[in-house]
């Protein structure tokens, strides 16, 4: 007896099933790749220094899986903090994903902070769903500075409110606030079983936080 496709499909939507909406951008090398150490440019506008570039973002579904997965997956010995295992229904755009694709838990939010400096990783590769709070230490590092709220581009750079504190250039700041959780597509979930005579049938694949890509600054969404 063959498996269901449309049984599989329907237990892992985000309409009545176990999944939820996601915001999946497809990637692909970046051109500047190449020399003899065959590595990105540091300085390279389109993915700085990355070497991935993404485009559109899609709406797509996927679920998360169990735990008990996630534990097989530590298992390889390739796990890091953060890492998740997520099934893809074949009728979710998702489906078509592959290494690097960056994704986007539309559903869920986490807090976030981080250290920004004016001028050099002062481009987000996200897009906060709240700034809290926006400070910096004063010129003798006696006190601390409360600057106003910025809101962020559609490219990830930062727009400043007039009239109110604003970070130099050179200037290191710290952002807090919460975001959507960023993920990238580190590879398939290994596993033994073959789809069945070809259906398309689930696929499962780990995600790990873009943060781990190493990028201080998001790269060209196209």
């Amino acid at each position: 007896m063959l498996p269901n496709v449309a049984a599989c499909n329907a237990l892992l939507s985000s309409t009545g099933g176990l999944g939820q909406n996601i915001s999946w951008e497809p990637s692909a090398p970046c051109p500047c790749i190449g020399g003899t150490m065959n590595a990105p440019q540091p300085n390279c506008p389109q993915c700085r220094g990355i070497g991935h570039i993404w485009f559109a973002a899609q709406s797509a579904w996927s679920a998360m899986t169990s735990m008990k997965l996630v534990r097989q997956w530590a298992q390889y010995g390739e796990w890091m903090s953060g890492d998740i295992v997520m099934s893809i229904p074949s009728d979710s755009p998702f489906f078509a994903a592959g290494e690097y694709d960056r994704v986007t838990l539309s559903q869920s939010s986490e807090p976030f902070g981080r250290t920004i400096t004016v001028g050099e990783n002062d481009r987000l590769a996200f897009t906060p769903l709240s700034i809290d709070r926006v400070f910096w230490l004063s010129t003798d590092g006696s006190g601390i500075i409360t600057g106003g709220i910025p809101s962020v581009n559609a490219d990830g750079t930062l727009a400043w409110p007039a009239g109110l504190p604003v970070p130099a250039e050179g200037q290191t700041f710290t952002m807090t606030g919460r975001r959507a959780p960023l993920y990238f597509l580190f590879r398939d979930f290994p596993q033994d079983r073959e789809h069945a005579s070809g259906l398309q049938l689930p696929r499962r694949v780990v995600l790990r936080k873009f943060d781990l890509l190493g990028a201080t600054e998001g790269g060209v969404t196209r």
